[in-house]
């Protein structure tokens, strides 16, 4: 087997998609349109068809050794159900062509790309788009699409930092703020107690 390849997915109606190597290079990446065109009176089974074409043509033209996606978070409403069902099609492409898949929480990416796992949206664009002019290999420092292809870009790197030899950024550790020294009173009666093997 030659060096990792991975095809990374933020699936959603608009699907961000990356292909990076285990080293860490950003071979290419993108959105896939996947709305159903409600005008016309097209099935809403439209972007699931539409999805398994994307994610199959992906897989010939890049063969990926493995596929990272964004784990579905259960919100409810259309947006899980829409995420629910691009996974199921992930998982039953992966076992048709045999790769390896895999998912990572949006809050763990978002801290290994920004420091924060709460990062808003324009924070991963911003890491994304410093990823693309260190990474970027195939077509120099375009503009990003969309956050969709930003976060796409940074599930890949991250996947490359994991399964592979990349070595992604590195965040201090956020250290405990020390206790609040007791005074008063209440610390008198609390040394009282520690001094009689209360505490």
């Amino acid at each position: 087997m030659g060096p990792i390849r991975i095809l990374a997915l933020d699936q959603a109606t608009t699907t961000g998609w990356a292909v990076t190597t285990g080293d860490g290079v950003i071979l290419e990446s993108g959105v896939w349109h996947l709305e159903d065109r409600k005008r016309t009176g097209e099935s809403r089974g439209m972007r699931y068809i539409r999805f398994e074409a994307f994610l199959r043509q992906a897989i010939k033209q890049w063969h990926p050794n493995i596929i990272i996606h964004e784990q579905t978070l259960l919100r409810g409403g259309a947006a899980t159900e829409i995420a629910n069902g691009l996974k199921a099609l992930i998982l039953k492409t992966t076992a048709a062509y045999g790769l390896g898949v895999s998912c990572v929480h949006i809050s763990e990416l978002k801290h290994w790309a920004t420091g924060d796992g709460r990062a808003d949206k324009e924070a991963m664009v911003l890491a994304a788009e410093r990823f693309c002019l260190t990474q970027r290999r195939s077509h120099g420092n375009r503009p990003l699409i969309d956050d969709n292809e930003a976060d796409a870009i940074c599930i890949g790197l991250w996947a490359s930092s994991k399964f592979g030899a990349f070595q992604g950024p590195q965040w201090p550790d956020k250290k405990k703020a020390p206790k609040r020294k007791r005074s008063g009173a209440k610390a008198e009666r609390a040394d009282e107690r520690e001094a009689d093997g209360v505490i």
